[in-house]
This record gives structure tokens, C-alpha cells and sequence, in this order.
């Protein structure tokens, strides 16, 4: 199964777990889809764990033949400007080849993802590739997400695997408590589907 009938797409995250935090339970469902993860960062900022976050992501996406993930290299996505990023991106990546590029929104409290939001823009300034943005844990309540998907039978699978962020065990949004509640929509519990990904279709091109 493809996600929305995609065949290839390149996620951009700020940090190590953003995508997997996001949208981990996509990934796994739509294995027809290739995602490839581009991570700017090796860590947010005042994030100065000695743990390397790199081989956190690494240990998960081992387990999927869809994920093809490589880390950009910096220390924090600040680190480099807006049009430093975008030259270097265009540079590793072909961006036509890609059906979409995911990214975070840009109503996001954490300035290194609205960084990450303008890049996509950039990116897709010459493209006719499709734009989706998926929610962070510091998405703001004002971005509202057109498209949900099911990760019901997922969830749990989902949990575990974020454990593998040891970095990030003591922060309290990775408690499975707070994953299950990021999870969580109204207007999808009334038809059964307690846990789901949020997304908005910026722009997608059939």
C-alpha cells in the first residue's frame, strides 16, 4: 500500500526522531512507499546529550527496506543558514525524483522547525513535487491537519520502537502516556480510530 498513492518521498526533519516521532506509523503501514529521511541536525538546540543520536535513528531504520535515512551532518540546524541548507540539499538530492517532500509546519513553536518549513518551500520552487506538512509535538493548535492516518494497530509497535530514542527517555512527551495522547483525535475516536498521524496535503499534484 502507498501513502495517497506516492511512490517516493523525502522527509525533511530538524532532528533526530522528528520523523519518527511524526509519522513512524506511515512509514510502516504504506511499504510501498520509499521514504527518504533527511535529517539536518544531530540534535536541537541546548540539547547537549552525550548519547549519539545519529545511531539512534540508524537502529530504526534498519528494520524497514522503504527508509533510506542519512544524517546532514551539523551539530544544530542553525548551524547554517537558510540558503546554505537549500544548496546543500539540492546538491545531495534530486528533488524531481520525488513525488513530495514532507516537512515540519511552519505554525510550530521550535524555530528549528519553521527553518525546516522554508527550506521545503525553497526546495519545491522550481518543482512540481507535492508539499506535506506533519505535525510535531510543538505544533501549534492553529495548524489543522487535513488528512489522518489509521494507526490503531500501530501504535504500540510504534512506542517501542521510539524507545530506541534513549536520549530522549527522560523528556516527558516521550512517555507512552504522552505518545498515545499525541496520537489522539476527537473527530476520529467517534468512528473507532483512537490513535492516528496528522497531516496536512499543502499541495499534492495527482
Amino acid at each position: 500500500m502507498k501513502f495517497i498513492n506516492l511512490n517516493k518521498v523525502l522527509c525533511l526533519s530538524a532532528h533526530p526522531d522528528d520523523v519518527e516521532y511524526s509519522m513512524l506509523g506511515s512509514v510502516i503501514r504504506f511499504e510501498d512507499t520509499i521514504f527518504d529521511i533527511a535529517v539536518l541536525s544531530s540534535g536541537g538546540d541546548f540539547d547537549e546529550t552525550n548519547i549519539n543520536r545519529d545511531s539512534e535513528c540508524s537502529k530504526i531504520w534498519i528494520n524497514f527496506k522503504n527508509v533510506n535515512g542519512e544524517v546532514l551532518g551539523t551539530h544544530h540546524v542553525k548551524d547554517k543558514l537558510e540558503d546554505e541548507w537549500i544548496n546543500l540539499i539540492e546538491n545531495k538530492y534530486d528533488v524531481s525524483e520525488y513525488d513530495c517532500i514532507f516537512s515540519p509546519p511552519s505554525l510550530d513553536s521550535h524555530f528549528e522547525h519553521r527553518l525546516v518549513n522554508n527550506v521545503a518551500y525553497a526546495l519545491l520552487r522550481t518543482s512540481s513535487s507535492g508539499l506535506i506538512t506533519y505535525k510535531t509535538p510543538s505544533t501549534l493548535e492553529s495548524w489543522q491537519p487535513n488528512y489522518y492516518v489509521d494507526v490503531n494497530h500501530l501504535v504500540n509497535k510504534k512506542i517501542a520502537m521510539l524507545d530506541n530514542f534513549e536520549s530522549q527517555k527522560s523528556k516527558s512527551y516521550f512517555k507512552p502516556d504522552s505518545i498515545r495522547a499525541f496520537h489522539s483525535n476527537y473527530s476520529s475516536s467517534k468512528f473507532g480510530v483512537n490513535y492516528v498521524e496528522h497531516f496536512k496535503i499543502e499541495r499534492v499534484f495527482g
